[in-house]
């Protein structure tokens, strides 16, 4: 007989106080939020927040929650999707292993809610919900993964990451249903009843990497999540076996080998947040192409353009872009990343638009480059290299970059791309304000002062 692991999760996830857990996860937690909503604020300005934000305010929403820099509110749920995409489209916010995006779907979610009740809004509430939230991504990656290892083997198998779903999109959605019932005060029942709706709205292919649709996997999970406990504290049901039951999510994802028992001591031990802990990204582009971007910034000069490049790479077919062909594509290309670096030497926002792109220079170093996917490179984003050669000889290898597992950020770097990312929209004081406040996040009200910021933005 199966146990009641769905709800067993839930009880645990609502017993989590600052007051009864280590102070690492609360402060990886902090700097996820500081991260998330940099690069949140960072992709308001991209043509694909533009649109879905124009699509948004044709609904005639209810003027609940606002929507950062595009100067307007609407409902909790669509302010979900909007900036839940927009914390993803720069492909920007952090990554875990197994990979995943634990930030987005949780976070833009979470910030909806907590406009819907400002003043009443607390910061000790928050930050238990989001680790909650964000552990229970963590724990079905790494439950899902385990099944993928051990049946491998066998023909009928299906693996997770194989069979072409985008994770944030899927294990997103859950997140987010258990972070938002836990903000709106569900019980254990309620909140595996949230947990089992948003279950039925998972997805996200991956054959949409590299285009516009991305992003909304992020944002659909969170606008998933946030409907889902609404629903469910309103009495809507649907099973509370997801991650037990027949046919749920568990077996749907994760088939015969799906580790349950690894969901409850994560929930318990909040181990993601140390293992492997969080890499936070130096540049806006895909996890594999900070790698790239580190190998080939040390092969710049001034001026040059080589004759001959050539990339050896782990087997990541989706970046085989030889010929990317709009700004959301070259995030995605070794190819147009690595010439890059060799040819400016640094890269930043304004690294990724057509213009860039369709310069004499890039053009003319894009057909130059060769790319070599090996198979016998380990292709996790833990452990992958890239090696790059010249025609002169020259030569460079990394596997990092700053902000990797192996290199971790510090505050003040973590700090000082949260300023890139929200200066512009927000102002120095206000980006510094909100930076020294997220760190306190959990004292007085601070998280009432972030909320007011973000609504004027």
């Amino acid at each position: 007989m199966n146990t009641p692991t769905t709800r067993e999760i839930c009880q645990k996830a609502k017993l989590i106080t600052l007051s009864n857990i280590s102070d690492q996860p609360a402060l990886v937690a902090k700097n996820l939020i500081l991260d998330g909503i940099g690069v949140m604020i960072a992709g308001m300005s991209h043509p694909t927040i533009n649109i879905l934000s124009d699509h948004v305010k044709g609904l005639g929403c209810k003027s609940i929650s606002p929507i950062y820099g595009q100067g307007f509110k609407t409902s909790p749920q669509e302010a979900a999707f909007i900036n839940g995409a927009a914390t993803h489209v720069l492909d920007f916010e952090p990554m875990f292993l197994p990979p995943t995006h634990v930030v987005s779907p949780v976070l833009a979610g979470l910030l909806a809610l907590a406009h819907s009740d400002a003043d009443n809004a607390s910061g000790e509430k928050f930050l238990t919900a989001f680790i909650a939230g964000v552990q229970l991504q963590a724990d079905l990656r790494k439950a899902a993964k385990q099944h993928d290892a051990s049946a491998s083997h066998e023909k009928r198998h299906f693996p997770f990451q194989k069979q072409g779903f985008h994770p944030p999109g899927t294990v997103g959605a859950l997140g987010s249903a258990l972070t938002s019932g836990l903000w709106l005060g569900l019980s254990q029942d309620e909140l595996a009843m949230a947990i089992g709706i948003a279950a039925s709205r998972s997805s996200g292919l991956a054959g949409n990497i590299g285009t516009m649709t991305k992003s909304t996997h992020c944002g659909h999970a969170s606008r998933v999540g946030v409907e889902s406990a609404l629903l469910a504290k309103k009495g809507f049901t649907a099973s509370v076996a997801t991650f037990e039951g027949a046919s749920g999510w568990g077996q749907v994802y994760g088939g015969d080998y799906f580790d349950r028992e690894l969901l409850l001591k994560g929930m318990s031990a909040l181990d993601c947040f140390s293992d492997p802990g969080f890499a936070f990204k130096k540049w806006p582009a895909h996890t594999a192409m900070q790698v790239a971007i580190d190998a080939a910034i040390p092969l710049y000069r001034n001026g040059e353009v080589p004759k001959r490049v050539r990339i050896s790479s782990p087997v990541f077919k989706y970046c085989d872009r030889p010929n990317p062909i709009d700004s959301d594509a070259c995030r995605f290309s070794f190819q147009y990343n690595v010439a890059l670096g060799i040819l400016d030497g640094f890269v930043d926002f304004d690294s990724y638009t057509e213009e860039r792109l369709n310069k004499e220079d890039m053009q003319t170093l894009l057909k130059r480059i060769t790319l070599d996917m090996d198979p016998n490179i380990q292709s996790t984003f833990g452990t992958m290299e890239i090696k790059i050669e010249l025609d002169d000889a020259r030569k460079s290898l990394s596997d990092r970059w700053p902000g990797h597992w192996k290199s971790p950020a510090s505050q003040d770097e973590l700090k000082d791309k949260f300023r890139r990312c929200t200066g512009s929209l927000l102002g120095e004081k206000n980006s510094e304000k909100i930076a020294d406040k997220i760190m306190r996040l959990e004292q007085g009200n601070n998280l009432q002062s972030i909320l007011s910021i973000l609504n004027s933005a």
